[in-house]
């Protein structure tokens, strides 16, 4: 059965979710040199500099830029539901935020495993393929604790990034939204290739 391409809402949705981030991030205050989801503190001060039209860029960027820990807890848990006005604004909007990717991720898993893994990252850091639609509110304020930007350990991936969207030169920023698939492709090991079949020799006169 052939694969089916990936529809206008999967892109759309993954697009909304990068923008959601990126002003997410925009809005953590941090001390002065502290980095905000894994992003250096010039990144981020970069980042907000950045216009409306800029972060739409960046947002088209065809990965997920967000993304849970390489060592996550072991098992998102529930957890107990907050008074009402109990938690601060920034922790608020993490934990929406932390839902909404949750329960993408949730369904990109159970349609398509191979493109979730590309777009979301390896499976070990997604405990979504296993929560239930229920239960991902009540994870959401563990799993905002756990948040980072994707591929913040590379050293160019953002700031490339940050730069390209700036100045806006097409085949610029292009390249450096295509470079998150290199990453994402890296990040999920090398192909196995198949075990090597062995080569069986007819002898000449042999029965």
């Amino acid at each position: 059965m052939q694969r089916e391409a990936p529809d206008r809402h999967f892109y759309a949705e993954m697009r909304d979710l990068n923008l959601e981030f990126l002003m997410l991030v925009m809005r953590c205050r941090q001390r002065p040199g502290e980095p905000v989801f894994g992003l250096d503190a010039a990144v981020v001060d970069h980042l907000r500099r950045l216009g409306p039209a800029q972060l739409e860029s960046m947002a088209t960027t065809p990965c997920l830029l967000a993304g849970l820990r390489a060592t996550p807890p072991p098992g998102l848990v529930r957890a107990a539901e907050p008074r009402l006005g109990e938690e601060s604004p920034p922790a608020a909007d993490g934990c929406v935020f932390a839902a909404g990717l949750l329960t993408y991720v949730c369904q990109m898993v159970r349609r398509d495993p191979l493109r979730a893994a590309l777009c979301a990252g390896p499976a070990p850091g997604w405990p979504a393929a296993g929560l239930r639609l229920r239960d991902i509110h009540a994870c959401a304020r563990q799993a905002r604790l756990h948040l980072e930007a994707r591929f913040c350990r590379h050293p160019r991936f953002w700031p490339d990034l940050v730069c390209a969207a700036r100045e806006g030169e097409p085949r610029r920023l292009e390249l450096a939204r295509l470079a998150a698939i290199q990453l994402a492709v890296a990040e999920l090991g090398p192909v196995q290739p198949p075990p090597a079949v062995p080569l069986q020799v007819r002898v000449a006169g042999a029965h």
